[in-house]
Parts: C-alpha cells; sequence; structure tokens
C-alpha cells in the first residue's frame, strides 16, 4: 500500500478530519447507526441466497462479535483512539469478512447495476443529442441524481426499501443552481474549448445508477474531450460501493450498446484501477500501488460521493486540481458542513501553484 503522492502534506494527513466525540449527539448517531446495521443486512443474506452454509452458528457469531465491539466503543469512544466513521467501517467489514459474510449488498448491487444498464441508452441519447458546450449542467445533474443510491445512510436507506430512488424523477428533483457549493463554470472553464488536464484520477462511489447513469456518462465526456481517465474502484466490497471487478464487467455490458464508449476503453482513453480501498470512505494514505502510480500521471483526481469527498478528505489538500462532487444526504454530515439535506456539491480546488 502506498500514501497517495498528490496530497500537499501527507506527513499531516488526517483522512477523517472532524471530531464525532466534539458533539454528543453526533457520536450517539453514528454509533447507534453501526449498532443497527446487522438487522439490516439479516434479510438481504437470506433473501438474496447469501447465507451460504451453517449460517445460523455464523450469524449468531458474528451479532455476538459485533455487537461487544460496538458496545466497547459505546462505554468508551477514545479507547482504541478516537472513534471516527472510518475506524466503525473498517471493524464492520472486518466482522462481515471473518465470519463469512463479504458482501451483503452483492444481491442489491446486481440488480441495480442491471436496471441501470436499462436505461443507459436512453440517458447517453439525451446527453449526446446537446451541443457538446451545453452537456456539462446536464451530466452534473445525472451525476447528483444516481449518487442517491446509497446504502450508507439512512434516509436513503430508508428511500431505497421504500420504492422510493427512481433515476429519472430524482434527476427533475435536483435544485436548480447555484448548488450549495457550485463551481460547475470553472470546471467548465477547464474543459472547453481545450481541457487543462492530460489525465484524470477518478475515485467512483457506488454501484447502480450511481455509477451507470452518474458517473459513466461524466467519465466518458470527460474522455472524449480529450484527457485520459482512469477510474478508481474498491479493490474489496463495502455496502452497495462498485468493486473494481464489479466495474469492468459493467464497462464491457455498456460497450456493446454505446460505440462512443467502446472506443474509448479500445483506445485507452478509459482505464480502470483498484484503489486498494474497502469501505465507503477512502483513507489515501493507503491506496494500491497501481492506483498511485495512475496518481502520479494525474492533473486532476475526482473524489465523487459523500464518503469519499466529503465525509472524509474534506479538508486535505493537494499537489494537483481536485474536484469533490456529491449529493449530501446524511444529516451528520449535512450538520458538519453547514448545508441542507439534498445539497448538491461540486467544489473545484485548484493546484496551489497552478492557473
Amino acid at each position: 500500500m502506498a500514501v497517495l503522492c498528490q496530497l500537499a502534506n501527507p506527513e499531516h494527513y488526517r483522512p477523517f478530519d472532524w471530531s464525532l466525540v466534539a458533539d454528543p449527539a453526533d457520536l450517539a448517531y453514528w454509533l447507534g447507526l453501526f449498532a443497527g446495521f446487522p438487522r439490516r443486512i439479516e434479510k438481504l443474506l437470506r433473501a438474496d441466497g447469501l447465507a451460504g452454509a451453517d449460517f445460523e452458528s455464523r450469524w449468531r457469531a458474528f451479532c455476538e462479535e459485533y455487537a461487544a465491539g460496538m458496545a466497547r466503543w459505546q462505554a468508551d469512544p477514545l479507547a482504541g483512539g478516537e472513534v471516527t466513521t472510518i475506524a466503525l467501517c473498517e471493524f464492520r467489514q472486518a466482522m462481515l469478512i471473518k465470519h463469512g459474510f463479504p458482501d451483503p449488498y452483492a444481491g442489491i448491487k446486481a440488480r441495480e447495476n442491471e436496471a441501470a444498464a436499462e436505461l443507459y441508452p436512453g440517458v447517453i441519447e439525451r446527453i449526446d443529442r446537446l451541443p457538446a458546450e451545453q452537456r456539462w449542467e446536464t451530466l452534473l445533474r445525472a451525476l447528483f441524481a444516481g449518487n442517491m443510491f446509497d446504502m450508507g445512510s439512512p434516509l436513503t436507506i430508508d428511500l431505497y426499501h421504500t420504492g422510493g430512488i427512481d433515476f429519472l424523477a430524482t434527476l427533475d428533483r435536483i435544485p436548480p443552481r447555484p448548488w450549495f457549493i457550485d463551481h460547475a463554470d470553472a470546471l467548465h472553464e477547464r474543459l472547453w474549448p481545450k481541457p487543462a488536464w492530460r489525465q484524470i484520477l477518478f475515485f467512483v462511489d457506488n454501484a447502480g445508477s450511481d455509477i451507470v447513469l452518474g458517473a459513466i456518462p461524466v467519465i466518458r465526456e470527460l474522455a472524449r474531450r480529450g484527457p485520459r481517465v482512469v477510474v478508481a474502484a474498491n479493490t474489496t466490497p463495502a455496502l452497495n460501493d462498485i468493486t473494481i471487478d464489479e466495474l469492468n464487467v459493467l464497462l464491457r455490458r455498456l460497450a456493446e450498446v454505446d460505440p462512443v464508449l467502446a472506443g474509448l476503453l479500445e483506445d485507452g482513453r478509459i482505464a480502470t484501477v483498484a484503489s486498494g480501498c474497502g469501505i465507503p470512505l477512502i483513507d489515501l494514505s493507503r491506496v494500491s500501488d497501481e492506483c498511485n502510480a495512475a496518481a502520479a500521471q494525474s492533473d486532476l483526481i475526482v473524489l465523487e460521493g459523500m464518503g469519499r469527498g466529503v465525509e472524509s478528505n474534506w479538508r486535505q489538500t493537494f499537489k494537483c486540481d481536485v474536484w469533490r462532487v456529491a449529493l449530501l444526504k446524511d444529516e451528520s454530515v449535512v450538520k458538519w458542513v453547514g448545508a441542507h439535506l439534498w445539497d448538491p456539491v461540486c467544489r473545484f480546488d485548484p493546484a496551489p501553484t497552478a492557473h
């Protein structure tokens, strides 16, 4: 594993740069959210055929060990170092792996990828009908709408299970500009008429509509403007995040119905890399060597999704340009950044010595 070479101050890097213990309400919210995780996945494991052999005893052992770990944090949030959602995510995933449930959202991801892939040709056709210089806001709105599919936030979990996450309906509900943080015009100026970047490292977020109808159309447009785009996805599963293996299968599937995407993949204008990550946030001091090599050749880093670009890495600085883009869907995160629920974030920070 490597420290991302584009961090401006790697010796002072803190991926999670806000304090949960400073606000008792925040602390109680996050510990409660993670403590309730087992009851949210038991039904998924059974319904999607992911239980496996000897499920009852393994599930009981998982629940007991998981509950004991959460109880220790609730008794003393500083016992193992200050509690962060990165630490909580790592604990959760370690327990899932230990007890044989590494990817409880596999069924959801497969179904949502399939549903989004059915919509993909129509979304791409709608975008491609627009003149090139008019596509940018439409692409961003699609990115925000896709990012609604998130199984880590209580509000979007509830929406999903009540059938309330519909990409086209969500697209119509994205608020008009200006957004909470709206640097869309600054990004547009660096893309048109001549792109400012040679290579872009794009950290993607969720499966389903997020990757298929949000991220891939943006990545496709960036690549055909000129820069090479390296798409970084989780190495191992975490909630409903897309993994590198799932991403590669998905890109081949979509390329069959999208000649533009097929050409970009064939020419190497779009490539993929495993990030080295296995949680919904990202610790950029622990990325894969391949991801770090891609970063070294990149002059723009994209942190897509609330986990990677807001909940973690919000205050971190980089040697190159960085673009954070997400829809804010969690009450605690919204409070921390001073926004409102469902606010879009399109934050662009140029490299300190650039432009």
